[in-house]
């Protein structure tokens, strides 16, 4: 086991954010200001796959896939995804969302919580060859209409078994996307570097908003050193602590929010609980960068790029080129000085390759992209099938139908 290291965490404090750009020509993408977030103003709910339009022009399907790539598993995991987005729908209400203001006081906020448990419906899961073994749910702490703290799903670790030979048991570990205005407008938009680091040093600089989503409990903010109680790192911890199977394989998962929290726990999992389990794999759906530093200090990218791909190589990225949230943030946020971010991709970003902000690397290939733009499902159709970046109405019918051409 790695020894651990007393270091701090977070972002420089001497307030020297000014710096020089060096000479380049930008694309029009790059220097359009852009926040994080694009998300629909709604759950992005599974709920609705019975009343979304299957489109009639589907996408054109890839030739080939990435070796190592399970595409039977992507639409598993791509179901998932759709579980953990229902267990939040189900068990939270929120206010309407008022598009004139999305972000206003009243707007999109959460309401109320339902009892815990938050168990989620596992039976589209299941219906893919798996037996549930047993679950675990996960939480976070957000903050509620009053302004007070409450505690959320926010996904779930699933121990499946098959029912078959073919495959082998797993254990999931499934986030949900964004879901109302305090992930909308306190997490997504939080571009302020903070460093991410392990048992034994540090990994690199992660985008600010998505460490706080992992690191926060019921009485603050932590780090992965201490881990505070009610954080989703506390629960990681907890679960492999208990849970230690050096022959089964870990498998992370999550759609937009969840896939950039899906990035952050798979390295987590990976450098600092290696010996609790076989091998472990990432697949995010329609992840924004996660990668992010001060561009006075741009190695803080390039650390944690190549970090992560060292210790979670068999990972992959599912991207709707029509979608706007893989892009965000921009490669240079916001693309102009005096205070910028370098942000990127942990591996197949053309953008900030092409910036110079981290190098070509072998997981290029690890990039599964597709153009769908949804244009069956109109303003008539329910929000969580609108757009390009729905999860049930885009992603998901995407990877049902690669898994059919790979089986």
């Amino acid at each position: 086991m790695k020894t651990p290291l007393h270091s701090s965490f977070g972002i420089p404090s001497n307030g020297e954010m000014l710096y020089t750009v060096p000479p380049r020509s930008y694309s029009l993408q790059e220097v359009t200001l852009m926040s994080t977030t694009a998300y629909a103003p709604s759950s992005l709910s599974s709920k609705g796959t019975a009343q979304c339009q299957a489109s009639t022009n589907p996408p054109a399907l890839p030739q080939s896939v990435p070796t190592g790539f399970d595409a039977q598993l992507a639409y598993v995991l791509g179901l998932c995804c759709n579980a953990a987005n229902d267990q939040y729908s189900d068990y939270v209400t929120n206010t309407p969302a008022d598009p004139s203001n999305l972000f206003g006081p009243k707007s999109w906020q959460i309401l109320s919580v339902a009892p815990a448990p938050w168990d989620p419906d596992f039976s589209q899961i299941v219906a893919q060859g798996y037996t549930l073994k047993s679950h675990t749910n996960l939480s976070v702490y957000e903050t509620d209409i009053n302004g007070n703290s409450v505690q959320i799903p926010a996904g779930f670790i699933a121990q499946l078994e098959p029912t078959g030979t073919k495959k082998s048991s797993i254990i999931v570990v499934a986030f949900h996307g964004t879901q109302n205005s305090y992930e909308g407008g306190k997490i997504d938009i939080d571009v302020i570097p903070a460093t991410f680091g392990g048992l034994l040093g540090n990994l690199g600089s992660v985008h600010g908003g998505f460490y706080k989503q992992y690191t926060t409990g019921s009485n603050g903010q932590g780090n992965l050193i201490d881990r505070v109680d009610g954080s989703l790192a506390q629960q990681i911890y907890q679960y492999f602590k208990e849970n230690e199977d050096p022959t089964i394989s870990v498998k992370v998962t999550g759609h937009s929010l969840g896939g950039a929290l899906a990035t952050l726990c798979a390295l987590d999992i990976a450098f600092n609980f290696e010996s609790k389990f076989d091998a472990i794999s990432m697949y995010s759906l329609a992840s924004p960068r996660v990668a992010d530093s001060w561009a006075s200090d741009p190695s803080g990218v390039s650390t944690l790029v190549s970090n992560y791909q060292e210790y979670v190589p068999d990972s992959y990225r599912i991207v709707n080129t029509l979608d706007s949230v893989p892009g965000r943030p921009t490669a240079l946020t916001p693309p102009w000085p005096p205070v910028q971010n370098y942000c990127a991709h942990v591996f197949a970003d053309d953008v900030a390759i092409q910036l110079g902000i981290v190098q070509p690397s072998a997981l290029y290939k690890n990039l599964i992209s597709f153009s769908d733009a949804n244009t069956q499902n109109g303003t008539d159709s329910p929000p969580e099938c609108q757009g390009a970046h729905s999860c049930p109405a885009v992603y998901v019918p995407f990877l049902k139908r690669l898994a059919a051409k790979f089986a």
